[in-house]
């Protein structure tokens, strides 16, 4: 899908330009450019020619209007389109030689000085590059997209030329398995944040007629299974690519073109996962656009969309758009990233990464090595930061796009590509170690598991929320899946964390992410729950809890766990529940008696302000008398300092 369009744009480049040259919408002014009877009627039959698809015939008599006027512009500029449609480049290269030497003050002559400097460019030859670039922009009416994209590369020339004392880091890349690499055409992969699904756009060929269809693998024991189609709802007739899943791959967002649902010429659809089935995609009518819209990238939970636009308003070409879901899911009106990111050229191929700070992306607007570059950026209180460039450990003279960095940001994923010239060979998935210059922000893990009634063993869906209790900002809202009871979040390092699992009919669960818990050569955490139904006797340990030392005053903290008990009572109206308030040992009975009291009382005058009825709540304090563990470690007297709920 990216190929495909860039290749659009290159030819529909040259048509701006060169049919502007040759004057197609003017025939007069065309055919005025030269006094030769013989070299207007040739040329009028190299248009004919053209105009029915007989392009060798049109080249031949192109060419018979040069020959009887060398100073002839439009049929120059007539071949030169030719030449690059069919890949004739000896002919091509010929053909620039002979307007370098007849025709050097004219805008062709530009375009043929843009020619050397890309080859000279990609070659390494930037100093040629460079005198190109000096001998095209002295041309005093060149058309000014040949301008910029002149400028563009002597930006580039300049710009490896900084960074030549630079050292590179290594980066080693490995192929995947042949069974999941075994299609001619793989890329753009994706996976889960415990690195155990993948997900990824293939072609089975290079031809035309073999559309673009999204792939699945697992691993399992170590080595990728053999990739399967995701969906007969998902893959149809039309193209489908370019995809993004959230942590666990229950939702999914990815480019189809050619939909008759679709706004444009390509489209961002939505689709999720219950059990092993997923549901018939539909396309995000709020932000499709009747331009070509793809490459999304899905935040981890699954509520922001990161794209690729050509729409009107933008900044480019194509630029990096973003939108968001509202607290009632319903998706906003899309923003563009701004100039910081975007360029007058083309950024695309979003990636942000599972801590939802860091962007990865494709463009060929920022100096870089090569045409296309791959960059990164980093979200702030403010803003965007300035876009750096990856280095030349992964950028190079090619095009380069489709970068995936794992949630715990050690793994990244890249399509190496072969090319033949411009002609696109193969494409295999191939993965590297991440280099510490491609990291910033947060590093992240995950935590995963399965939601079960506590009585009677089965697994069952629930609202699972993960709040950063620094912040007290929800990162993460999603039910459990339906089938199967499990879930899977992204969570960073080094950020206290409070996991709440609820559902209608019964108690929520609440708990402490610690992170020094977490065992050595682990990468996540793997924690079930399970939810105790509504009933008299029924209890659960309010763990997100938190009390000054030795004091009954109640910590901020703990009033995102006081709103959802507050909730809780509230969505029951006739339930009546104990608060007790529970200590270690430490200290003389009497005071922890008292203490005990007072915390439970604190809790339950909180909740009371909440505007719940007092009758309802019963305070009491047990001290030390009622201890989950005995007190031979800090840990286990921290268990034991606790606030309990008690439904009577």
């Amino acid at each position: 899908m990216n190929r495909v369009k860039i290749t659009a744009n290159f030819y529909c480049f040259l048509l701006t330009i060169l049919l502007a040259v040759s004057g197609q919408a003017q025939p007069n002014s065309v055919l005025n450019q030269t006094t030769s009877e013989k070299a207007r009627n040739f040329y009028m039959k190299g248009v004919e020619m053209r105009a029915a698809r007989r392009f060798d015939l049109a080249m031949e008599a192109f060419r018979g209007a040069i020959s009887k006027d060398k100073n002839f512009e439009a049929p120059y500029a007539q071949l030169i389109i030719l030449y690059e449609m069919f890949g004739q480049k000896d002919k091509l290269e010929k053909l620039n030689q002979e307007i370098l030497t007849l025709l050097p003050e004219t805008p062709l002559a530009g375009k043929a000085h843009f020619l050397q400097a890309e080859k000279s460019f990609e070659l390494g030859q930037l100093e040629m590059a460079r005198e190109s670039i000096t001998a095209a922009l002295k041309i005093s009416n060149l058309d000014i997209q040949l301008r910029a994209k002149l400028i563009q590369i002597l930006q580039n020339i300049n710009f490896i030329i900084s960074q030549e004392n630079v050292p590179a880091e290594e980066l080693v890349m490995r192929q995947l398995n042949e069974q999941l690499n075994r299609f001619q055409l793989q890329y753009f992969p994706a996976m889960t944040a415990d690195e155990n699904f993948m997900i990824f756009t293939a072609r089975k060929s290079t031809h035309e007629l073999d559309d673009e269809n999204i792939y699945v693998s697992k691993k399992l024991l170590g080595e990728w299974s053999a990739p399967q189609s995701i969906s007969p709802l998902i893959n149809g007739r039309e193209n489908e690519g370019t995809s993004s899943i959230n942590a666990d791959a229950r939702i999914m967002v990815f480019t189809k073109c050619g939909s008759p649902e679709g706004q444009g010429s390509c489209d961002i659809f939505y689709t999720e996962r219950v059990g092993n089935q997923w549901k018939e995609p539909q396309p995000i009518r709020e932000i499709n656009s009747p331009n070509w819209d793809s490459h999304p990238s899905l935040s981890p939970d699954g509520r922001t969309i990161y794209f690729t636009s050509a729409r009107p308003g933008g900044i480019g070409k194509m630029d990096i758009w973003a939108a968001e879901k509202d607290s009632n899911g319903v998706w906003q009106r899309p923003y563009n990233l701004g100039r910081g990111i975007n360029t007058p050229f083309d950024e695309e191929t979003p990636f942000i990464h599972a801590n939802g700070q860091t962007l990865y992306f494709a463009s060929d607007g920022h100096p870089g090595y090569g045409k296309v570059d791959l960059f990164q950026t980093q979200k702030t209180k403010t803003g965007w930061m300035k876009p750096r460039n990856l280095g030349k450990a992964i950028n190079s003279y090619k095009d380069e796009s489709g970068l995936f960095i794992t949630a715990s940001g050690k793994t990244g994923l890249y399509c190496v590509e072969e090319r033949r010239d411009r002609d696109l060979l193969s494409s295999r998935i191939q993965m590297f170690s991440v280099p510490e210059s491609f990291k910033t922000g947060p590093a992240c893990t995950f935590i995963a598991g399965t939601i079960f009634d506590a009585v009677t063993k089965k697994r069952i869906q629930a609202l699972v929320e993960l709040v950063n209790m620094e912040s007290g900002k929800t990162e993460f809202s999603m039910p459990s899946d339906k089938d199967f009871g499990n879930y899977m979040a992204v969570i960073k390092y080094e950020k206290p964390y409070g996991l709440f699992v609820s559902k209608s009919g019964y108690l929520f669960h609440s708990q402490v992410i610690k992170f020094d818990s977490l065992k050595v050569g682990e990468e996540g955490f793997r924690q079930d729950v399970h939810l105790e139904p509504i009933r008299a006797g029924a209890s659960i340990v309010l763990n997100n809890i938190f009390f000054e030392s030795g004091k009954a005053d109640l910590l901020e903290a703990s009033l995102v766990e006081l709103r959802k008990v507050g909730r809780l009572m509230s969505l029951n109206p006739k339930l009546k529940i104990e608060i007790s308030g529970h200590t270690d040992h430490i200290g003389t009975d009497s005071d922890n008696l008292i203490l005990s009291q007072k915390r439970a009382q604190s809790v339950v005058d909180n909740l009371v302000r909440q505007g719940i009825s007092k009758v309802r709540f019963v305070a009491k304090g047990y001290g030390e008398n009622r201890p989950l563990n005995d007190n031979s470690s800090d840990e286990k007297r921290l268990l034991n300092r606790r606030i309990e709920f008690k439904v009577l």
